[in-house]
């Protein structure tokens, strides 16, 4: 027989989960008020009601922990950067050539700033001497950095902001994850999106 959790765990289970009360309600015909009440104890439950509740997330909880892909498993793993001495030119030969749309600036293992193919883009149709300048003078905010086993719920978020997320194991990069690295799970892993 398995045991029922404290009512105050249930909210927290939702929580991690991300489930509103609302759409717990739906899911399980329940309405949201009852679940609402329940979560703060102001209503002793029927047990039936509890054991759909808790076995539902269980189901959830045990799902999210299966599928659950890391920066790890969808990280291009050969970066390729550009450091602060390098020109604007350098920096499209090495986007063109190994067709990617934006590099990260690394000067001494630190991620000092990056620059993307719409930057130079926008640059170049202001000022065609922008080749020749030092990528320090028009770089952009540093990719942020994730540890190697950060989920891609959260990496996904980053990439709504940034161009690319830079991955780290320890002290030492791994990896970048861009879009393009996202629309390949929906083939590598089957993601549903």
């Amino acid at each position: 027989m398995t045991l029922m959790p404290e009512l105050s765990e249930i909210k927290v289970i939702r929580k991690s989960l991300n489930i509103s009360q609302k759409e717990l309600g739906e899911i399980l015909n329940i309405p949201q008020s009852t679940i609402s009440r329940i979560e703060n104890g102001s209503m002793d439950p029927p047990y039936s009601k509890i054991k759909k509740i808790y076995t539902y997330l269980q189901k959830e909880l045990a799902k999210s922990k299966e599928s659950t892909i890391r920066a790890e498993n969808i990280m291009t793993k050969k970066i390729f950067s550009i450091n602060s001495d390098s020109t604007v030119k350098h920096a499209v030969e090495i986007m063109n050539y190994h067709k990617i749309s934006q590099v990260p600036i690394i000067d001494n293992e630190k991620n000092v700033g990056s620059l993307t193919a719409k930057k130079i883009q926008k640059l170049l149709t202001e000022n065609s001497y922008i080749l020749n300048m030092k990528v320090n003078v028009v770089k952009e905010l540093p990719f942020p950095e994730v540890e190697k086993n950060w989920g891609t719920k959260e990496i996904s978020n980053l990439l709504l902001n940034y161009p690319a997320v830079l991955v780290k194991d320890i002290n030492k990069y791994v990896g970048i994850i861009t879009d393009a690295d996202f629309l390949k799970l929906t083939k590598k892993y089957n993601y549903q999106i």
